[in-house]
């Protein structure tokens, strides 16, 4: 019923949102020709266009065509339960642009012609269009997610699933479901055929009955999913399960026991019709490579381009403070275990121990020199490192790099460690802009780090260079 209900949000959803581009499409007419604000900022030269010229069959199309393709190519109609609203913000940012840009090309190609003169369009009109779409389709979402959030957490159309398998593997699984309420997934009970926890409650839930109860069980608590969360030596037990429930009309999914061996997400792979299950992958590979390389090279040129006035006072201020050179090398170990020089604007006098050696900086420490501890505060320092990206030593985002004599020390101290050599170095990371930066907890960095590797986006990249100017500027105000 519910994968029903899914299918019929989803037209719904389809539909408001090509409706709210007709009538942003609507709203930047008026605003481009008849609001006297904009009107003034930017003259009509050629007379009011007739409506028409936007609102027509061929236009109505293409709208009715393009936004429900790239929405939806773009995952735009995917559920999003418990995503950030930055990344709400910046998926609706991209899929707008992009829907935009091809109809911008349609209308070039398919322009009306009047009097025997193709019609020119308006720029400053498209403009509007592009940015009041982006406005109305943000409400419409953050407004619908909002509800259906409230909706879930208050107990409404929830997805009532049963669990077989109370073990280690069954329980993580549903204090993962219940730590998020807002997917909807209400957790009858578990089964399992351990005869020392039959009809027992763990953690507030019920232990139903055995393996052979499921069919009963699916029928009186009107099951909806059946999660199998089993050992890998109980394999015989989950072959049982699937022949007695395979005529029932539930969706059957299986919870692999290899959390013990999973370093990555897992990803599965069709060989010659054998699935295989990459227990190490990234989305970090293939073409996504491409697109993160290129995403650095242009901000970090454009960056140096920007910065270049503020890069020069800074080195000015290194050379006039103390004596020694401005940039500051360190081996740093990155992908791969490949070591390189990162670069620094130089904070520490020359001649103090530890300066090229293999400790932190501690607060307040005496080796920093008073012109470097204004610079580290704003954390301007690492804007060297933008010459490390061009050079693809480093990416803008990423797990930051470790001096190759502690890489070989929490190798051996932290499992799953060396992960953060599956990608780049970056200038900043997930861990930093949540405050875990020098000398701070390793296994907290490890654990935003590896997040961070496992739900790679670009759209994840922009919020932690976002994050991280909202700090620097926050800085600057203390």
């Amino acid at each position: 019923m519910l994968k029903q209900n899914q299918r019929i949000f989803v037209l719904i959803q389809g539909t408001i949102d090509v409706l709210l581009t007709f009538l942003a499409l609507l709203s930047a007419y008026h605003i481009r020709f008849f609001s006297a604000p904009f009107t003034r900022t930017v003259p009509v030269e050629f007379g009011i266009p007739p409506i028409t010229d936007f609102f027509n069959l061929r236009y109505g199309i293409a709208i009715a065509i393009i936004w429900p393709i790239v929405f939806r190519v773009n995952r735009m109609y995917r559920t999003k339960r418990g995503m950030p609203t930055i990344d709400i913000v910046l998926s609706v940012i991209s899929s707008v642009t992009l829907s935009a840009t091809l109809f911008l090309v349609i209308t070039f190609f398919f322009r009306p012609v009047r009097e025997g003169i193709v019609v020119s369009y308006s720029r400053a009109m498209f403009v509007s269009f592009w940015v009041v779409n982006i406005i109305y389709i943000l409400i419409f979402r953050l407004s619908t997610r909002t509800v259906t959030r409230y909706v879930r957490r208050r107990g409404y159309n929830q997805r009532h699933i049963l669990i077989v398998g109370a073990g280690e593997l069954g329980q993580v699984f549903c204090r993962k479901i219940r730590s998020n309420p807002e997917m909807g997934l209400r957790i009858v009970g578990y089964v399992d055929d351990e005869p020392g926890i039959q009809n027992s409650v763990i953690d507030g839930i019920p232990v139903l009955g055995s393996l052979d109860d499921v069919p009963e069980i699916i029928r009186s608590e009107g099951i909806e999913q059946v999660y199998a969360a089993l050992p890998m030596s109980a394999h015989r037990r989950i072959f049982h399960l699937l022949s007695q429930i395979q005529n029932e009309c539930v969706d059957i999914r299986i919870v692999p026991d290899i959390l013990q061996y999973i370093t990555l997400k897992a990803g599965f792979m069709n060989m010659d019709g054998i699935p295989v299950i990459n227990l190490t992958e990234t989305p970090l590979s293939g073409a996504n490579i491409i697109v993160k390389r290129v995403f650095d090279l242009v901000l970090a040129s454009l960056g140096l381009i920007l910065l270049s006035p503020l890069m020069a006072f800074i080195s000015c201020g290194v050379k006039l403070t103390s004596s020694g050179p401005v940039l500051y090398r360190q081996k740093r170990m990155g992908l791969d275990l490949k070591t390189f020089d990162i670069l620094k604007f130089r904070s520490m006098y020359i001649n103090e121990p530890g300066e090229n050696g293999t400790g932190w900086t501690r607060s307040n420490d005496p080796r920093i020199t008073p012109f470097g501890r204004i610079i580290r505060h704003w954390n301007m320092d690492e804007l060297p490192q933008l010459f490390n990206v061009l050079r693809g030593d480093m990416s803008l985002v990423g797990p930051r790099p470790e001096q190759p004599a502690f890489v070989n020390e929490f190798r051996e101290r932290y499992p799953r460690y060396m992960i953060r050599h599956k990608v780049k170095a970056g200038i900043t990371g997930w861990a930093q802009v949540h405050g875990y930066r020098g000398d701070t907890s390793i296994k907290k960095r490890l654990e935003y780090d590896v997040q961070y590797i496992e739900n790679w986006s670009l759209a994840l990249d922009c919020k932690i260079l976002l994050m991280t100017a909202f700090q620097t500027c926050r800085n600057f105000g203390n």
